[in-house]
């Protein structure tokens, strides 16, 4: 993980990963093996872009991949919360930290066509 401490959206991402990972095994039985399942691949696949988009040397098309991975997520939150899997505090911090990751997944995308 050394390699990939120096980006700040890797390590926001991972401590994303690691929040995503504690929710779900609370979640009850019936959506721990289908929604939880589904949350922890999608943030996994956005780890895997990023990480991916950083070795690249044309990065946009791996950043659009991580954008479209990160979008999956907010609706896959957003059904985890309506569902009241995730109770409204959960759902607020995963919510802001998602924000967050979008607005430097923006950054880097804007960066990176200059």
């Amino acid at each position: 993980m050394a390699r990939y401490s120096h980006l700040p959206i890797f390590q926001k991402a991972y401590d994303l990963t690691l929040v995503i990972y504690r929710y779900t095994t609370k979640f009850k039985r019936e959506y721990k093996y289908t929604l939880g399942a589904k949350l922890k691949d999608t943030i996994n696949e956005f780890l895997d872009w990023v990480i991916l988009a950083n070795s690249e040397r044309k990065k946009t098309p791996a950043l659009k991949e991580a954008n479209m991975r990160l979008e999956r997520l907010r609706i896959y939150v957003r059904l985890g919360h309506d569902l009241e899997v995730i109770g409204i505090k959960k759902y607020e911090i995963l919510c802001r930290q998602m924000d967050e990751l979008g607005r430097m997944l923006g950054g880097w995308m804007k960066k990176s066509k200059t």
